[in-house]
């Protein structure tokens, strides 16, 4: 009895780790905490549709929670799956920078031209500490309507171009001069945007047969890496000529007899 209790009291405390201070994927205790807690997540019936009972996108926000020094569920509440791809919300975007304190003032909007006419545009700015002006790509209609942001089905710029083109220059102003908190990551209007039929999907069997088909009847040709020389690998039929040490029946018929 006295021995187990001798084991006990020389038993350490384990070490309490902070994920705040460590990125989950550095170490395997790490990891291990990080999928705990992202298990529990994935059970909740409150986080958004794409988190519940997936442990793999509640462990990948906890990932950017920690490296933005947020809580996860505001991740959770404002990054979204579109088209495969996560996207943060536009308001989210605003709200970082705003919060950052990265800047003197908040984000702000010069706004020039009219509705109306199709010159509205839209430019994002902010004042430093040291009072000068940071902008951001100046965003107009008649961009939206050569990048096709206004052609699309249920496109809201078409109804409240105001509020979408001061959530795309924001995105911009974001992507430009905040990647350490955007991540790299597009809006959700641009992530929509940006839909499948944009990109060219190569059908992998397909290439690899059309790929034999264009090499059929080329020869490998090795080149002596001492002289340069370009070495022709023979042919199975060539090989068999020099084996047998008789050409061909095309060849014998192609030589002429000698004149006598």
């Amino acid at each position: 009895m006295e021995k187990g209790k001798q084991v006990l009291a020389e038993k350490k405390p384990e070490e309490n780790i902070r994920l705040d201070e460590n990125n989950i994927f550095t170490g395997f205790r790490e990891f291990q905490v990080a999928q705990r807690m992202a298990t529990a997540l994935a059970s909740s019936t409150i986080v958004p549709k794409d988190y519940q009972n997936n442990p793999g996108n509640c462990l990948i926000a906890l990932e950017m929670a920690n490296r933005l020094k947020t809580s996860p569920m505001m991740v959770m509440q404002n990054l979204y799956v579109v088209n495969g791809r996560p996207a943060w919300s536009s308001q989210y975007i605003v709200a970082m920078i705003n919060s950052s304190r990265k800047y003197k003032t908040e984000l702000q909007y010069e706004m020039k031209g009219s509705r109306t006419d199709g010159s509205l545009e839209c430019t994002a700015w902010v004042e430093d500490y040291n009072g000068h002006r940071v902008t951001g790509p100046t965003v107009t209609m008649k961009m939206a309507q050569e990048e096709g942001w206004i052609g699309r089905n249920g496109s809201k710029w078409k109804t409240m171009p105001e509020v979408m083109i001061r959530y795309r220059a924001a995105s911009f102003f974001g992507r430009l001069n905040c990647p350490d908190m955007i991540m790299g990551i597009y809006s959700e209007e641009e992530a929509i945007e940006l839909e499948p039929s944009q990109f060219e999907f190569v059908d992998q069997v397909k290439a690899a047969e059309q790929e034999i088909k264009d090499n059929v009847g080329r020869q490998d040709i090795d080149v002596d890496v001492h002289t340069g020389e370009v070495i022709t690998k023979p042919t199975a039929q060539t090989q068999v000529e020099e084996e047998s040490g008789e050409p061909d029946l095309e060849t014998q018929m192609s030589i002429e007899e000698p004149d006598f």
